[in-house]
């Protein structure tokens, strides 16, 4: 069997936080979001996820 690729990523890397409201905003002011999710991204983060389901060692 042959071994697993290993791939360094090296990149920046962000974090997206995504808010769900009730409605969209029609003025300014605070609105209290009802849901939220907070998401890993970035080109080095989304390559090195993708080639660890390929099946490569990465870190």
């Amino acid at each position: 069997m042959a071994k697993p690729v290993r791939l360094l990523s090296v990149g920046a890397f962000t974090l997206d936080t995504i808010l769900r409201v009730e409605t969209l905003p029609t003025h300014q002011g605070k609105f209290i979001a009802s849901d939220g999710v907070q998401i890993a991204s970035g080109m080095a983060t989304s390559a090195a996820c993708a080639a660890h389901r390929l099946g490569a060692e990465v870190s």
